[in-house]
């Protein structure tokens, strides 16, 4: 049996995506230290998202002057925590100033090896220090008054590489399968021009569909999720906001074309991938960025993913 720690820093240096399936060992965390007092080094608009649930007093921005106390050789603070756990991809010689300060867990975020689902590998890493994994899915939810989008579905076309984009054209041949339905579309900074040719596709093809879609731009991770917790279904791609989605709930449709989903699948309550049958997928990331051709995603059609969409809220419903 661990002593528990009366106060905990957990520093976190991942993405969206890579906090989200960090939820599994950072609820187990939260479950079996149940009167620590837990501060997250992190960036905060993420953090912010699992706040409540994990009960973090106190947030520290990652890209602030506080975290660049360890590069610069002074990391004092650490004195006042019982115990630190790192998540980060790679275990670097210039934090070992934290592993001197205070009592420290690093846990690896990503595999070495490409053969094991990333929540499953943090949870083994976790319980090496005593720690049993929660066994059951947990939803991220947040309360709301109101309804702040006349939305049914939402999409987000982006991801945080053009190379892992499925098609415009075969979202809108997505969106154009389900018109009885208000479609959000969910844009962020870098899905402008995606969005706008799928908006294209649209206004061209299936007018009426055009005038029903719902534009969610640039909205606050907060915002989006309060918007798409209320959702019957989410389709995107291997990115940030459809690990998000997962982490709400509610049904998660995703496109894995040179990504492997075995690794990277979102971790939620009703999660479908749809991946590639060309033998050149997944790949690596340097082939990915490299590839010209997109033949992965071109392989995953439109009809394979409506499908799959209405088996599942036909099962839901």
């Amino acid at each position: 049996m661990i002593k528990e720690p009366k106060k905990i820093l957990i520093i976190h240096l991942g993405t969206l995506g890579d906090l989200m399936l960090s939820r599994p060992a950072l609820l187990s965390i939260r479950k079996y230290f149940k009167k620590s007092e837990i501060h997250f080094l992190g960036k905060p608009h993420l953090i912010a998202l699992i706040k409540k649930e994990l009960d973090i007093k106190e947030i520290f921005n990652i890209e602030g002057r506080l975290f660049l106390n360890f590069f610069a050789g002074s990391a004092d603070f650490l004195k006042i925590y019982d115990l630190v756990i790192l998540f980060a991809r790679y275990k670097r010689p210039q934090w070992n100033i934290i592993f001197e300060k205070a009592p420290t867990w690093f846990i690896q975020t990503i595999p070495s090896e490409n053969n094991i689902h990333i929540a499953l590998y943090q949870k083994n890493q976790l319980s090496q220090y005593g720690i049993k994994g929660i066994s059951q899915f947990i939803p991220l939810s947040f309360s709301s008054s109101i309804s702040m989008s006349k939305a049914d579905y939402f999409i987000h076309p982006g991801s945080g590489s053009i190379t892992k984009n499925w098609l415009p054209q075969y979202f809108t041949k997505v969106i154009a399968e389900f018109s009885s339905l208000k479609p959000g579309l969910i844009v962020g900074p870098a899905d402008e021009e995606i969005a706008e040719e799928i908006l294209f596709f649209l206004e061209n093809q299936y007018p009426r569909l055009y005038k029903k879609i719902i534009i969610l731009k640039n909205l606050s991770l907060l915002e989006l999720a309060l918007i798409m917790q209320q959702g019957i279904f989410y389709l995107g791609n291997d990115s940030g906001i459809s690990h998000l989605a997962a982490a709400l709930g509610i049904p998660t449709f995703v496109i894995f074309g040179p990504t492997d989903a075995k690794i990277w699948q979102p971790w939620g309550k009703k999660v479908i991938t749809f991946t590639s049958k060309t033998s050149c997928a997944p790949c690596s990331d340097e082939k990915r960025r490299n590839c010209k051709q997109r033949i992965c995603l071109e392989d995953i059609k439109p009809e394979e993913v409506v499908e799959g969409i209405r088996r599942v809220i036909k099962a839901v419903a």
